[in-house]
């Protein structure tokens, strides 16, 4: 089927919906996330080192960019690396947002989160809580503040897989703890931020591989339990949330403890694992479904009926691979992700990350996922595979 068939035939169980199965978006009354995460490499290629006005106008356009993709909320990169975007009494202005670190004449957050409000979007403070640097640049950036000497007793320094040295907040410790605590505060009370997110920075690999994964969880859980009860003493309406990496077992060896947070209350207000393949991965005993079951495998966790969002690698559309060849086999991987995973009752999704708003290579893959919006696809006459682009 090529596109124009396709288009056609998608318009026309559009009218079908409309005209006999008034119901069917019945679901539309509960709030269903459409994120794009605005990662710190966005910033810094389109928000780096700008006047008021210039940030402002070029923001303008990114948001825009955002709506007109029929996207609700931003996650925006508001600490990366033990760093700030916004004027902090914990941390150093980000490198990202302002290439020596001093102060900008202007608060870039205050207007991100004012902005987004403004055109209609939610918008979500996202923080690496432990990483400090991911690099031999970055960590002499961050030795070269004052902040080093003022971590220093409560940082691990490894050697990250590219035998770069990196610095991280040592999860173990409390003083480290009690720091992100404190810059996780600092935001929700001095700016209507709608959620605080968390990414899959936790103990990533040569930062402290002899410890044990009960270990790990044991202190990870200290943070995310006390970030969670901080967050709703200030702010019962913002929530919080977790976007631990796709892969379970990965995942869980870098201390998640998906069982307790989907399990228990007081831990997480959503989980968005971020399932970056497609259904046509390779494997030694053939294809495999790979989004699908990982998509399946993380609901089985789900004990507390915590609400779940999916991450989807929109910067992977027309990727060639000879492993996860859907990418460059089809260009509607988005839209029948969003779909799949809308039938295992995930209640929405985030794409990473913003840059790929603007690439050619994603223009047809965004394009089929807005229509599938549109229309009310993915929720509406169930698994689409029937329809999937071949």
């Amino acid at each position: 089927m090529n596109v124009k068939s396709f288009v056609s035939f998608a318009l026309v169980i559009c009218m079908l919906i409309s005209l006999y199965s008034p119901a069917a978006c019945a679901k539309e009354a509960s709030f269903e996330m459409r994120a794009c995460w605005i990662s710190y490499i966005d910033i810094e290629t389109y928000l780096r080192d700008l006047s008021e006005e210039d940030f402002v106008s070029r923001l303008n356009l990114m948001y825009d960019n955002v709506i007109n993709n029929n996207m609700n909320t931003v996650i925006v990169h508001v600490r990366a690396m033990g760093d700030a975007m916004y004027p902090s009494d914990y941390f150093p202005w980000s490198t990202y947002i302002s290439s020596d670190r001093s102060a900008p004449a202007y608060d870039p957050l205050k207007l991100m989160v004012e902005l987004a409000h403004k055109k209609g979007l939610r918008f979500e403070a996202w923080i690496n809580p432990y990483r400090l640097s991911h690099n031999d640049t970055t960590t002499d950036s961050f030795k070269a503040t004052k902040y080093y000497e003022l971590f220093k007793r409560y940082t691990i320094e490894y050697t990250n897989s590219a035998e770069q040295t990196c610095l991280a907040l040592d999860p173990s410790k409390e003083e480290a703890r009690q720091l992100i605590l404190c810059g996780v505060c600092e935001i929700v009370d001095n700016y209507d931020v709608d959620g605080i997110h968390f990414d899959d920075y936790f103990y990533v690999p040569g930062m402290a591989d002899g410890l044990s994964v009960e270990d790990k969880m044991a202190n990870v859980n200290k943070l995310v339990y006390a970030t969670y009860y901080n967050i709703k003493c200030l702010d019962k309406g913002c929530t919080f949330g977790i976007s631990p990496a796709g892969n379970i077992s990965y995942t869980t060896d870098q201390g998640t403890d998906i069982e307790t947070w989907l399990s228990n209350d007081g831990y997480v207000d959503y989980i968005m694992p971020q399932i970056y393949w497609t259904d046509n991965y390779n494997t030694d005993e053939g294809e495999y479904k790979m989004f699908s079951e990982r998509c399946r495998e993380w609901m089985e966790y789900n004990k507390a009926d915590v609400t779940f969002y999916v991450g989807l690698a929109l910067y992977r559309t027309g990727e060639q691979s000879d492993t996860d060849m859907g990418w460059g086999m089809y260009d509607n991987n988005i839209a029948s992700q969003y779909c799949i995973a809308c039938n295992m009752g995930y209640e929405g999704f985030a794409v990473f990350r913003y840059e790929w708003l603007e690439k050619e290579t994603s223009r047809t893959e965004l394009y089929n996922l807005n229509l599938y919006i549109e229309c009310g696809i993915a929720r509406s006459v169930g698994n689409m595979n029937a329809v999937i682009l071949k």
